[in-house]
């Protein structure tokens, strides 16, 4: 089956390509269908995952995924959450978003956060969209260690590791991560999906 995958992003592409290589699934990136940006006017990770979804789905007539994650952390209230990519403001970037966060943090002593990422898939023949989900727990460290990765990686340190996801080489990164869980967890509903 082909999938287009409503996102733009080189590092969530890589990822999920990487995931989904060994299955019976051909991801093709919406930038095929279009190069417009998908608004994320959604109030939960669901929302604007579907938002995603629908816009892949409607353009090219193909089953898509949309997806979105965030990082939530426990001291700022599940801050940056949906807004994680954007904390900064719409000009923001990784730097700036890292910077602003541990800002927020200065004087925090509960460093606790988790990554969270939902997707969504949606068939042109089926009127409801199934969701999958995956989590990553961990704290914000107080300055950034490692290149690896992308958004913030090198301030996220694992839970039950000495590293930040940043410093773990792919293989590790691409076994532990929450973008990993989900999307395992929805290339089994998609393997029990018939039409």
């Amino acid at each position: 089956m082909k999938i287009v995958l409503a996102s733009r992003n080189l590092g969530k592409l890589k990822e999920f390509n990487y995931l989904f290589k060994n299955t019976n699934f051909e991801l093709i990136p919406i930038s095929e269908f279009s190069d417009d940006d998908i608004e994320e006017t959604g109030i939960s990770y669901e929302e604007n995952a579907f938002i995603k979804a629908k816009f892949a789905s409607d353009i090219s007539g193909l089953p898509s995924l949309g997806d979105d994650s965030g990082l939530e952390v426990e001291a700022l209230d599940g801050a940056p959450g949906i807004y994680s990519a954007r904390y900064a403001g719409e000009k923001g970037n990784d730097l700036l978003n890292n910077n602003k966060l541990l800002e927020s943090l200065d004087l925090k002593k509960n460093r606790s956060a988790k990554f969270i990422s939902v997707l969504s898939f949606l068939h042109p023949k089926l009127k409801n969209p199934f969701f999958s989900y995956g989590e990553l727990h961990g704290k914000i460290i107080k300055s950034p260690i490692g290149d690896g990765g992308f958004g913030y990686d090198p301030i996220f340190q694992i839970k039950n590791s000495q590293f930040t996801l940043a410093e773990v080489d792919k293989e590790e990164r691409m076994r532990i991560s929450h973008r990993t869980a989900s999307t395992l967890n929805m290339i089994n509903l998609l393997n029990e999906f018939q039409i």
